[in-house]
């Protein structure tokens, strides 16, 4: 870490913003040809500001308010796909008037929708989003009524498909997943005419949090699905988040009591499950990366196991069940690795109206301030 950790008010985020490229650039260097890399900014709209330039890399938002961010980032609008189950035609107004490259059509009303707003002249690319058996995207029916009623408009560039079913998921899933769509795919070019020529996937590559090893590319993972749509006659957006932002963050928080009560060690950090979100946590039974540093800068080697609590009054505030430290005292930090993507957004923040955390970047070495810790009893009283 470049900054002093002790010299910044706890809790706080940091966002490396060289490993988020970094990253970027490696997860395309294995991609095949035929595939593009596609960020979805909810995993971690703050990297934006370190990916929005690079070379060749989609950004997917899924709301009006990341729509908003991309435009104060000024993020090219060519290089936007507009997702999203619910959108209107303000929002759709506005995504066409930034002149958004792709838009993800969910439903028949978004299709409608959008060729109402869709100004004479204008010509708009969009991609049909599948359901995979959820709220999101249309049935088999619906699509194909999509389908031929874009292939009917002259105003729309009928671009794909788009599917999605779940994260975290296995190899062999996935490759299940890609014989599906395709063939998904090309039936529906046959029926209805239109040159799909385009899949929008999110292949969900599993990252390990917990892990003791490196685990942080999953380099088997996605080598197996390079692999697996590398000859495909279709060209591939591979949308990825959590993949992608998961070790650029870290999370600091500060030990403010330790204690022992009936046999159990405990410490009580001034952060919690409101700022802590480990996908597959499972109520904080297994224990996240995590490294003490200490105040004094003594090390020892008295260790001993600590249930490591957050400071909300509920007793489903745990962080670590059992984590094994070194003699931690009052005023020693905890920094919580592999946290760089949702916690940041994924909090319950306003429970007992704790302070919104800071967040940082370093790039280059230089330490920079993205947001300043708010006051949330503004918002609740």
């Amino acid at each position: 870490m470049t900054p002093d950790p002790f010299s910044l008010k706890t809790p706080f985020y940091l966002f490396d913003f060289d490993a988020a490229a970094e990253r970027v650039r490696l997860i395309q260097s294995l991609l095949p040809k035929n595939a593009r890399l596609c960020y979805a900014i909810k995993a971690n709209a703050f990297l934006l500001r370190a990916l929005k330039d690079m070379d060749g890399l989609l950004f997917e938002v899924c709301s009006e308010g990341e729509l908003e961010i991309c435009r104060k980032l000024n993020v090219a609008p060519g290089r936007i796909v507009f997702s999203g189950v619910m959108k209107n035609r303000e929002m759709l107004r506005k995504a066409v008037d930034y002149g958004v490259k792709i838009i993800t059509i969910e439903s028949l009303s978004h299709l409608d929708d959008l060729i109402a707003v869709l100004p004479q002249g204008k010509t708009q690319e969009i991609i049909l989003r599948l359901s995979s058996g959820n709220q999101f995207g249309m049935g088999r029916e619906d699509l194909v009524a999509a389908a031929k009623t874009a292939a009917k408009n002259p105003r729309l560039s009928l671009r794909g498909i788009h599917y999605f079913s779940g994260t975290q998921k296995k190899l062999s899933k996935i490759k299940e997943e890609i014989a599906f769509i395709e063939e998904f795919c090309r039936g529906l070019k046959a029926e209805c005419g239109a040159d799909i020529s385009c899949i929008e996937y999110g292949p969900g590559l599993r990252f390990d949090y917990f892990s003791k090893d490196d685990f942080s590319l999953n380099t088997d993972d996605l080598a197996g699905f390079s692999e697996a749509v590398s000859e495909s006659a279709f060209s591939y957006t591979v949308e990825l988040g959590r993949f992608i932002a998961s070790p650029c963050g870290t999370y600091i928080t500060k030990i403010c009591d330790i204690k022992k009560t009936d046999g159990q060690n405990y410490i009580i950090i001034d952060g919690g499950i409101n700022h802590i979100n480990y996908y597959g946590q499972i109520m904080a039974m297994k224990e996240p990366p995590c490294r003490l540093i200490k105040k004094t800068g003594q090390d020892t080697e008295q260790f001993q196991d600590y249930c490591v609590c957050g400071s909300l009054c509920t007793t489903a505030d745990v962080i670590a069940r059992k984590m094994r430290l070194a003699s931690p005292a009052q005023g020693d930090l905890l920094a919580f690795n592999n946290i760089g993507a949702y916690s940041v957004t994924e909090g319950i923040y306003l429970f007992l109206s704790h302070a919104l955390p800071s967040v940082y970047s370093v790039q280059n070495g230089t330490l920079r301030t993205l947001r300043e810790m708010q006051e949330t009893y503004l918002l609740n009283s």
